[in-house]
């Protein structure tokens, strides 16, 4: 459990992470750095990045470990039909319990990322500002380091959105179509189980888990596809738009808040696609193998 607790916490880190990903852009746009906006959040996707190396390997090893023990008692009990035993089908329920809770560590990330966008955004436009000054990302590290223990100084500012800020992104109407939204909403749900569905398939597929697993890049490269086709070019359009002053900044904001809920709203989805897509990638291995 400990482990699980573990991978859930740095499943709630990456989430958070990606979850401010978008925000960035609008540090860059008050700055007018968004080159340097882009760039310097490379640094902070790093520690997103290790988390991931990780999470995968450190899930992928509690699961072999679940599959492994019930496969080999359940070949002893029943050798005709292992998956079909009660012993199996009762491991696979609790392997379900425990990958569901991992999505439930996304939902949570997501919310807390969504939470800190307003102080992120201001933290990150100091940091732009910073390197203006400095030139050095380890010098802006150091800054914000220090102000972590000297609150209100330096780089690091906590700010929560006002109510009417929220009204307003809440009641204005979005200038551009809504369909990008439903297509993150897409995205994000498939790139949160592709791996987790692809590991349960395993579990469902013993035999050939390792091809299972490995299936599950088709559906992390769909959520690729789909956010790179039908999501980032419109936010970088708004983007530039509102970089060279043809569209006020809220239209930015709200963007990015109506892609942050929808992003949270794909990890609700998630849940309820999970066991369908492991389904999906069990019936694929199986036919390829």
């Amino acid at each position: 459990m400990d482990r699980l607790l573990f991978v859930f916490l740095l499943t709630a880190f990456i989430n958070l992470i990606n979850t401010l990903t978008r925000s960035s852009r609008l540090s860059g746009v008050r700055t007018k750095h968004l080159a340097t906006a882009i760039s310097l959040f490379s640094v902070v996707y790093l520690a997103a990045s290790f988390a991931n190396t990780l999470q995968a390997p450190l899930l992928a090893s509690t699961v072999e470990r679940a599959i492994e023990e019930a496969y080999n008692q359940s070949l002893l009990i029943s050798p005709g039909n292992v998956t079909e035993s009660p012993l199996y089908q009762g491991m696979l329920a609790e392997l379900s319990h425990r990958l569901r809770f991992v999505i439930l560590g996304a939902t949570l990330g997501t919310v807390a990322g969504i939470l800190v966008i307003p102080s992120f955004v201001t933290s990150f436009s100091n940091a732009i500002k910073s390197f203006g000054q400095t030139g050095s990302v380890f010098k802006v590290i150091y800054l914000f380091f220090i102000s972590m223990f000297k609150p209100g100084s330096g780089i690091l500012r906590f700010r929560m959105s006002s109510r009417d800020t929220l009204r307003e992104l809440l009641a204005r109407k979005m200038s551009i179509p809504k369909g990008f939204i439903y297509w993150n909403l897409a995205s994000y749900s498939l790139w949160t189980v592709n791996v987790l569905s692809g590991l349960y398939a395993g579990a469902l597929y013993p035999e050939f888990r390792s091809t299972a697993v490995l299936m599950a890049s088709i559906v992390g490269n769909a959520s690729i596809v789909v956010n790179v086709m039908m999501v980032d070019p419109v936010l970088a359009k708004v983007t530039d738009d509102v970089a060279r002053g043809a569209k006020a900044e809220i239209e930015l904001k709200q963007i990015i808040f109506f892609l942050a809920i929808s992003s949270l709203l794909g990890t609700l989805l998630s849940q309820v696609i999970f066991e369908p897509v492991a389904w999906g990638l069990q019936l694929l291995t199986r036919w390829i193998t």
